[in-house]
Parts: C-alpha cells; structure tokens; sequence
C-alpha cells in the first residue's frame, strides 16, 4: 500500500492544471478546491466527489486518486493507497499520468451506473406520472431504459462473454426478474442484471444456462448440443462478479435455472 503522505501541499500552476485536466476531461468539472494536499472535484452528473494529488517529484509521478463514493472504490481496480482524503472512503496510487487519466473515467463511468443513480434518475423521470393503467406502463418502459443504461455503463458497452459491442445486439438481462422483484431499487440495481448479446439473454432468461459463483456459465441439460456449440459453453471468459452479484445468482439457480 502506498503513503499518500507526500503529496505537494500547494501545487505549481503546471502540475495543477494537469491534474485539473484529469478531472475535467471525464466529468469532474465542479472544482478544485483545495485542502490537506488534496484537489477536490465534483460532477453535476454523478454521485461522490473526487480528490487528486501528486508527490514532490510532480510530473513524474506517482499520483493519486481518492474517492468518496463506497460502491465505486470497492470496484476500482487499482493499488491502494492510505490515507485518504478526509471523508472519502479509499485512495489509489498510479505511477503515469496515463493510468491516473484512465482511472477517473473509470471512477465516472461507475458512479453513473452503480446502485443509486438509475434509481434516482427513475423517480425523477417519472414524478409527473399518475397510475393509471397508460401511465404504469410508462413506468415500465422508463425503468427498463434506465436499467439498460446502467448496465451498458457498468459493462462498457459490451458482452462480457461474447465481447459483442453492437448495442442492437445487446440484452440488459435481469438475474432476478422484474416481476420478481420486490422494489424498483431492486429491479435498477445494476447489480441485478448482466449485459449479454441476444442469445446468451434468451438462454439465461429461460434458465438454459446459469453462472456459478465464480462467473462460469453452466449448461441446463436441456440446452442442445448445437445451442452449446454456437454458445461456445466452457469456452466463453467467466463473468467479473461482485458478492452482490452472486448473491443474487444463488436465486436465479435456484428459481430459474433448469438443472
């Protein structure tokens, strides 16, 4: 784990504008302020707030990143660094200005899929709307679009397993169904669904295939030989998976999957 304790306390205008550049070129343009060694930034668009440092060797590297949003630092793949930003919840190392740059997209594009967000977004889309039979319906499709668009964030655009990126092609596929589901937190919790291509949704909705708890697809005995081959069962990469996944993947197992 790397010390954060080095970091400039006040930065020249170069290494301050560098590291303004990393936030603002994906969606950090609320900032900086400064505190502690730290420039702090914030999104109109998405939950948290971020904070950027670098060491006495400016430029050079290493710099860091520290986040206050739980869901996203839990998910960042990156090396740990301590301490972190007062109020936020973890802090990264990156030794490039490149890895620091690619980090905080990352950060955004997570923020603006995990839990909360799609929800948020969901009743304040449908505030206006009544319950009448029309308007339910509505609901409807406005919950299934935001949860779509949460999980093609989430996953980049792409079948995990299929690494198909046509979005025509693409399915946001529930693990525990919608009309399973017992609150609409759950049915646009983007940890309730994968991103699968057309196929792989169809087989994973009917319960033809489920995953294990180390994201490796499992074959229903009743999915045929050639399903199997055109599906490429026991080749295709295992899904990354988070406890909050397989949590829900012990359901579908149990509900859905014809073993």
């Amino acid at each position: 784990m790397t010390d954060t304790n080095d970091r400039l306390d006040n930065y020249p205008f170069e290494l301050q504008s560098e590291l303004r550049d990393a936030a603002n070129e994906h969606g950090y343009r609320v900032g900086p302020e400064q505190a502690a060694g730290w420039l702090f930034f914030r999104s109109a668009s998405a939950p948290g707030e971020i904070a950027l440092a670098a060491t006495q060797d400016g430029l050079a590297g290493p710099f860091f990143l520290s986040i206050s949003h739980p869901g996203t630092a839990r998910e960042l793949a990156a090396e740990a660094a301590s301490p972190c930003a007062k109020g936020h919840v973890a802090a990264f190392a990156f030794e490039t200005r490149e890895a620091l740059f690619a980090a905080v997209g990352e950060v955004y594009r997570l923020s603006i899929s995990l839990p909360t967000l799609p929800f948020e977004d969901f009743v304040r889309e449908i505030a206006h709307l009544g319950d009448t039979e029309g308007e339910q319906l509505q609901k409807v499709r406005i919950g299934q679009a935001r949860f779509r668009d949460a999980l093609m964030s989430y996953w980049n655009g792409t079948c995990p397993l299929t690494g198909i990126s046509n979005p025509e092609l693409l399915r946001a596929s529930h693990i525990i169904g919608w009309a399973k589901c017992d609150s609409d937190q759950e049915r646009l919790n983007v940890y309730n669904g994968f991103l699968l291509s057309s196929l792989w949704d169809a087989a994973f909705d009917s319960g033809l295939v489920t995953f294990d708890d180390h994201g490796r697809a499992v074959a229903s005995p009743l999915l045929d030989d050639k399903a199997a081959v055109e599906m490429g069962i026991g080749t295709v990469p295992p899904l990354a998976l988070t406890d909050d996944h397989r949590f829900r993947l012990s359901w579908h197992r149990i509900n859905c999957w014809q073993g």
